[in-house]
């Protein structure tokens, strides 16, 4: 029996705004619906939750989802997934207040400030089980190394076992948890921050 051809790889390019279209879905595919709640909270009444992200991801320059701040993952012609990261700056005082459901995330962020974190890793379902995540996860690692940054982190919901096995066989280690507060529609669960030292060794 003829072996199968090994799949190529996906391609990177920078995002674009005619990509928002796209990012606003990986972004929430990435935080389990937690970021269209968010955005449903800036909603006018009959405006679409996502609207409101396509308009931050296509006009909020600054914000750490801006299309600025994200890879497209490319196969065949077709955009099949997205990768978000940025660096964690050191806790502020001066720092907007934030809404209760994202504080658990926020104390993790606060543990891991200075490392490059993957704020957002999705693939479409379509396109998922043929190692793409695996790939999404090197170009983070590649991204974080040029910027001359040893440690990458991730979070993930306890929730979520698939994504914390492809975490865990690409080089992850829980470092710490804490609880996933619930929103309409949510999972229950916890909140796991991952860590990853990708400094070079000789």
């Amino acid at each position: 029996m003829p072996s199968q051809p090994a799949l190529s790889p996906i391609t990177f390019r920078s995002a674009t705004q005619e990509d928002c279209a796209h990012l606003v879905f990986f972004a929430d595919m990435a935080t389990r619906r937690l970021t269209s709640f968010l955005w449903s909270q800036m909603a006018a009444p009959g405006q679409s939750a996502f609207e409101v992200g396509r308009n931050v991801i296509r006009n909020a320059e600054g914000h750490f989802t801006h299309f600025a701040n994200w890879r497209v993952a490319g196969h065949q012609g077709q955009v099949v997934g997205a990768l978000d990261g940025y660096v964690i700056p050191e806790p502020s005082n001066s720092a907007l207040p934030a809404p209760d459901v994202v504080a658990p995330l926020n104390e993790l962020k606060n543990m891991t400030a200075g490392t490059w974190y993957i704020s957002a890793a999705a693939i479409y379902p379509e396109h998922q089980g043929k190692g793409f995540g695996s790939m999404l996860l090197a170009e983070a690692e590649s991204i974080a190394r040029s910027a001359g940054n040893n440690r990458l982190t991730l979070m993930v919901g306890s929730f979520n076992p698939g994504a914390c096995r492809l975490y865990q066989r690409c080089g992850f280690a829980e470092s710490a948890r804490r609880p996933f507060l619930v929103f309409p529609g949510s999972d229950e669960g916890e909140w796991i921050l991952m860590v990853k030292d990708v400094s070079l060794k000789f």
